[in-house]
């Protein structure tokens, strides 16, 4: 492929690098003998049992395989699993000089049903990341396992590995509640990443698992791989509205989310319909006191991967003009190549399908200015101006069918319910 430049970009950061463990003991090895002993060792029976599975079941696999060629030496080891093979493939152009380790299936550890193990697993995937990860190479970057199926422990570990100057965000992928994420229960985890001004990073995938009650899609169960990865988008716009209709953003007002494994296409289409929803429902939620998509715009970054492809042959530039009627995409998305993925984007994938003046916010000063970097200044958590969960009395009940609501150009457009 020829390569494309990125416009100047003093350096491209990959927000999204899946990193995994060659074998589980190297985990479990952060973990207590109490806990070792309960988990067991590889091999140590006939067949190679003797341990239980760390990783939950998923009942979707991609038949062709789950990961790019050649992300690891030796064709029996988990894709990069390999510190020193992951950084070649990564940062060996010269173009990449930061990755965010998103983990593999370990993210979805969380929603194991035993919950002390689960909390035990994310503290020793945090240690094994800083330990294996961070000591091989200085570029790489890290974000914290929180077990939030025990949002108030996940806290705790949240404060505890927030400490860590590489770790910078807080990962949120296994849906441990089977709730949506906006909902109170969950709070304790945005408490401590806003005070720590670590960013919150949603991954998709924590619904698909055979131990959660969730669906990874609406309706019920899909019975394909390929039915999963075109509405992987599904679940993540439930967790995004809900974080915004639930009043997070009010509750924690410094708090930022990054969206990644999801591409960007579905953004437009949910909030034309969402913004226009709120004005007539808005008495359910007077906490939410503006547009959602001005919450979205100011406490949301998007990952590019898996960058959407239109079938036609200017598929790429009818995705721009999608992204172009919502406004100000290119101040949203950040590069994430979502490596060893079967459909990772390459940094020459992105910069292909993205005008130039975007390419500098998109590869470079988005996620920059986003991500807990050890440079950055920290924000820190600001106080609420609104009590989320209160309900005030406004005198706006009037004809309890019908609500009016004033235009962007001072018009009073009149909102039919449902079913009127």
């Amino acid at each position: 492929m020829t390569t494309v430049e990125t416009s100047g970009s003093p350096s491209v950061i990959d927000a999204t690098v899946h990193h995994h463990w060659a074998s589980q003991l190297d985990v479990t090895d952060y973990m207590s003998a109490g806990w070792r002993e309960h988990l067991g060792i590889p091999g140590t029976l006939p067949g190679g049992a003797g341990a239980m599975h760390i990783l939950p079941a998923t009942a979707y696999r991609r038949p062709g395989g789950d990961y790019i060629d050649g992300s690891v030496e030796d064709p029996l080891a988990p894709a990069a699993s390999d510190p020193a093979r992951t950084a070649e493939r990564i940062f060996g152009g010269g173009r990449v000089s930061r990755a965010i380790l998103s983990h593999d299936r370990g993210m979805f550890i969380p929603s194991v049903p035993n919950a002390y193990r689960a909390a035990a697993l994310a503290r020793a995937m945090n240690e094994w990341t800083a330990d294996r990860w961070f000591g091989h190479d200085d570029r790489f970057f890290g974000l914290i396992v929180a077990a939030n199926q025990t949002p108030r422990q996940a806290a705790e570990e949240i404060r505890r590995a927030g400490q860590h100057e590489r770790m910078v965000g807080v990962l949120m992928a296994a849906n441990g509640l089977n709730k949506p994420f906006g909902h109170p229960a969950y709070h304790p985890i945005y408490e401590a990443a806003a005070e720590l001004d670590l960013p919150v990073v949603l991954h998709p995938g924590g619904d698909q698992g055979a131990d959660t009650l969730t669906h990874p899609t609406a309706g019920g169960m899909p019975s394909t791989f390929a039915e999963v990865a075109a509405l992987a988008y599904s679940p993540m716009m439930t967790h995004v509205q809900s974080m915004i209709v639930q009043g997070v953003f009010e509750k924690y007002p410094a708090l930022r989310v990054f969206v990644t494994g999801v591409g960007v296409a579905w953004v437009p289409g949910l909030f034309f319909r969402l913004d226009v929803n709120w004005r007539g429902l808005r008495r359910e939620v007077p906490w939410v006191r503006k547009l959602p998509s001005e919450y979205f715009r100011e406490h949301f970054r998007i990952g590019s991967w898996p960058f959407d492809r239109a079938p036609e042959s200017d598929g790429a530039e009818r995705v721009i003009r999608a992204l172009e009627a919502f406004g100000g995409v290119e101040d949203l998305v950040c590069y994430a190549s979502g490596f060893p993925a079967w459909d990772c984007d390459t940094v020459d994938d992105i910069a292909e399908r993205v005008p130039d003046a975007w390419r500098r916010k998109v590869f470079s000063e988005n996620a920059l200015d986003w991500f807990r970097w050890p440079e950055r200044a920290r924000g820190g958590a600001r106080a609420a101006e609104v009590a989320v969960g209160e309900m005030p009395v406004t005198g706006e009940l009037g004809d309890p069918s019908r609500r009016s609501y004033a235009s962007e150009d001072g018009r009073e457009i009149e909102w039919v319910p449902a079913g009127d």
